[in-house]
């Protein structure tokens, strides 16, 4: 009987941590999911900053921290790491001499690695839809979103 007892124990104590485990694992991605939602809101905030300033400024786009100190960005977004688990890489180009427009282009990629990582992502001024990639930086010949 006792012998049974134990057997019980362990075949409960098994089915106990696998279920864990894959409490865990769903915890994790949704945690991921909620970090490349909220990536994917601020990427399309930047595009509307983005356009917003450039008309504004004759053209010109903006660097994160003009953004937040024109008022187009939250001020959160001009420091350092403003947003969780992902890096934003925001790259202007000043408009060429008779140029209407400069350009830019914006990517956020996770900073994060394992097995659960989130999407990168990309846009730039040429396009309002969002580029994403599953495993490497996005570019402008990535699909889109959908």
């Amino acid at each position: 009987m006792s012998q049974l007892r134990v057997f019980a124990m362990c075949v409960f104590s098994l089915a106990l941590i696998n279920s864990c485990q894959s409490y865990t694992s769903g915890l994790q991605r949704s945690v991921v999911r909620a970090n490349e939602t909220a990536a994917i809101a601020l990427i399309r905030t930047i595009f509307i900053a983005e356009r917003t300033y450039s008309l504004s400024n004759d053209g010109e786009y903006a660097t994160l921290k003009q953004l937040v100190d024109a008022g187009f960005l939250d001020a959160r977004y001009g420091g350092e790491k403003p947003l969780r688990d992902y890096v934003i890489t925001l790259k202007v180009t000043p408009k060429s001499p008779g140029a209407a427009e400069g350009s830019y282009t914006c990517n956020m990629d996770p900073d994060t690695t394992g097995e659960i990582v989130g999407r990168h992502l990309y846009i730039d001024s040429t396009t309002s839809s969002i580029h994403i990639n599953d495993s490497q930086p996005a570019t402008a010949s990535d699909k889109f979103i959908d």
